[in-house]
């Protein structure tokens, strides 16, 4: 009969067993084993070492070039927008360093101001569109006809755009000082618009900046909101599109990319690298000069940084 003795002595003996196999097997494994190990984490660590440095290189690469554009941009752009008034237009996620970017290479090509706001947040929140619809019917003036649309984003960007360039589908209308100052006080009273320098109503070309593309929850109601606010100031005056980002399917950039766009719109999608806002600044020099649209920057579907040579 097997007895608790029995137990004892066998389950000792299975657990000597196996610390004797353990002790046996480390001292056989110990040396090679650790030998590999330690060759496979120096093998990683110089990897590494080289990677960091690869990525240092490229880094100072990148700097150079940037300072380079810097320095050769007053030459570069003089006199490529004489005699236009431009209009910057900042979107949500644009910081200000890259609008006053912009405005410097303007002021490079000798461009005039046609006024700078920025579009807030709460424009694109696809729950204020009843709020926005509203609004249109309050401030748009007898000269503009707003477009008949459930779209409150797209009907206001349209009367947005007509009060702030002076034209709708690129003929001029008659805009006084009080239309557009209706509307603009409409858009502050809703904290849906800020105004940097009050719009002239008379801009030749205007820069839209917009920053990486939404990707919350309404990610495909607010970019299609920025897709129609460009798309308005598209049709009625030369547009550039300037994003910091091309990154994203629902990115308004490859939206105006795509082969099946309609929109005459230029792109660019490094604006925020002063590489980026000259290529802005020039390709708006094509648009308004012979209607030439590039797609410019370092995304899918860019031509390249600048304009080809002619």
């Amino acid at each position: 009969m097997i007895n608790f003795r029995y137990h004892l002595v066998s389950l000792t003996a299975v657990f000597l067993a196996l610390t004797v196999g353990l002790i046996l097997g480390t001292a056989a494994l110990n040396g090679p084993a650790i030998e590999v190990l330690e060759a496979n984490t120096q093998s990683l660590r110089d990897s590494n070492a080289q990677y960091r440095a690869e990525i240092e290189s490229l880094e100072a690469q990148l700097e150079d070039d940037q300072s380079f554009a810097t320095e050769i941009a007053p030459t570069y752009l003089t006199g490529q927008l004489t005699d236009q008034n431009i209009l910057v237009v900042a979107l949500p996620g644009v910081e200000t360093e890259v609008v006053d970017g912009v405005q410097q290479m303007l002021d490079y090509a000798g461009a005039g101001s046609a006024g700078t706001i920025s579009i807030l947040d709460d424009y694109f929140d696809p729950t204020n569109t009843d709020q926005l619809a509203d609004l249109v019917e309050r401030v748009t003036p007898d000269t503009v006809e707003a477009p008949v649309t459930y779209d409150g984003v797209e009907a206001m960007s349209y009367v947005l755009a007509a009060v702030t360039t002076g034209t709708v589908d690129g003929k001029a209308v008659e805009i006084e000082d009080g239309d557009i100052t209706t509307a603009i006080t409409g858009l502050e009273e809703l904290s849906m618009i800020t105004v940097a320098d009050q719009p002239s109503g008379a801009a030749t070309g205007v820069i839209v900046l917009g920053g990486q593309a939404f990707t919350d929850s309404d990610a495909e109601d607010r970019n299609a909101g920025v897709v129609s606010l460009a798309t308005a100031y598209a049709g009625d005056a030369p547009t550039v599109y300037g994003a910091t980002s091309a990154v994203g399917d629902d990115n308004p950039v490859n939206t105006f990319r795509a082969e099946d766009s309609q929109v005459v719109i230029s792109t660019v999608d490094n604006v925020a690298s002063p590489q980026g806002q000259i290529a802005a600044v020039v390709s708006l020099g094509d648009l308004i000069s012979d209607g030439t649209e590039h797609d410019l920057g370092t995304g899918e579907g860019a031509e390249g940084l600048l304009p080809a040579a002619a």
